[in-house]
Formats: structure tokens, sequence, C-alpha cells
């Protein structure tokens, strides 16, 4: 019988082969909390310090409308440096510029390159122990990743599609089923430092949780069973 981790991650897939049959809230929850007897103690608005962080914060928003221009080869490399870049190494382990939990880094980076100065569209893996852009499969998959995405025509204009897979048994070999979660935080601190780096580097950026999981992962080459999808980023000028 499959574990908690797997029934949770089947039971959530969107496919065209069979409507999605979750269950909602019958009331929609207040967007704020608040208690209204306690004791209150203000807090003014902060002057934020000067720095490109406290800027890319401030300014990060959503971008989804994307002009059909190539970024350079350059600012890719920086934007995966950002994601999962190496930043030291202890007892082993190689430390990144996200936070993971046991350090078991359970995601792995993969890229649909439609317009890349100096690189072929097509489909890639991100070795990151060799620092190098691995073709799996070549052409313009554009449409492709459009259509898996559940016709969001900005993954066909992006410039790149991150697509985020995740190889459970890293998690759950150690934290068993508690594992699943800590590998959807994994991915939510990759795709948060993307974005701030893409509004540094004045790109665009938008995550998209919406997509048949079945055809990205054909499409990525994923059984999705070890290895699935779980988190997409479309990334362009804007």
């Amino acid at each position: 019988m499959p574990g908690i981790s797997e029934q949770f991650h089947q039971a959530t897939i969107y496919s065209r082969k069979k409507p999605f049959a979750g269950s909602k809230p019958l009331q929609k929850p207040e967007p704020f909390k608040e208690y209204p007897k306690s004791k209150k103690l203000k807090l003014e608005a902060p002057d934020l310090p000067e720095g490109s962080l406290w800027d890319a914060l401030k300014n990060r928003r959503s971008r989804r409308d994307f002009r059909k221009e190539a970024i350079s080869k350059e600012q890719l490399a920086i934007l995966l440096w950002a994601g999962q870049g190496v930043t030291g190494k202890i007892s082993g382990y190689l430390l990144r510029t996200a936070p993971s939990a046991g350090a078991l880094f359970p995601i792995e980076t993969y890229l649909v390159i439609n317009r890349v100065e100096g690189i072929e569209p097509g489909v890639y893996h991100w070795n990151l122990k060799e620092q190098a852009l691995e073709l799996l499969k070549p052409g313009d998959c554009s449409l492709e990743i459009e259509l898996a995405a559940l016709n969001q025509d900005m993954c066909r204009t992006a410039a790149v599609v991150f697509v985020f897979s995740a190889i459970f048994a890293r998690s759950t070999s150690k934290y068993s089923d508690r594992g699943l979660r800590y590998v959807y935080m994994d991915a939510a601190h990759i795709c948060q430092n993307l974005y701030l780096a893409c509004e540094d580097l004045g790109l665009g950026c938008c995550g998209v949780g919406a997509f048949f999981d079945d055809e990205v992962d054909a499409l990525i080459g994923l059984d999705s069973k070890e290895e699935a999808a779980v988190y997409l980023a479309a990334v362009g000028k804007f």
C-alpha cells in the first residue's frame, strides 16, 4: 500500500484524464485574523535600509506579461545560482542559497528554454554538481509547456520556464511521511530566491502551481512516482 505522502501527491494531481476531485471548505475564511480584546502595541512602518535586497523585497510582483525576447546566458547562470547555488560545504553536505531540511535537497531544477542567448531551445536538466546544463530534449517546446500549464500563455512567451521536481525519497528516507512537507517547503524557498533575483535583474517571474502533472512530467521525462514536478516558474523580460 502506498504511503501517506504518495497518496497525498496522487490525490492532488491535475490531469486531463480525470477530473480533480478535491474538497473545499464550506465557508471562505476571513483574509486577516485579529484578537479584538487583546492589548495592541503599534509598530510604525520601518524605514528600509539601502540595498538591492530591500528594493527587491518591496518591488517583487508576479509578472505574467512577457516580451518574446531572449535573456542572456549570464542572467540564466545568476538565476540558477540564486535558486540553489552552492555556498559552502559542511560534513560532506553542499550548502545552498536556499535552506533544506536535513540538507537533503530533494528539489531538482529543469529548464524549458525558449529564448536564451547562445543556448538552443529545448528541455534541460541543471547538473548542479558539475555546474552544467544537460540537454534532454532539443527543439522548441514552448507550446507543449503552455498546454501542460493549463494553457497559460506566459509559459510560451517566457524566455525560460523553470520546472522544479521533487525526488521524494531524499526527504522521506530520513523523515518518513513528514518529509513530504519539507519537499514543498524546499521548492518554495528556491522559487522565492528566483523571484528576488529576477526583480534585481529587471526580469519578470511568476510561480505556477496549476499544471497537468502527467504532461509536465512526460515533457521532462519523469516517472511521476519517484520523481515528479511540483512547481513551475516562468521568467522573461516584461
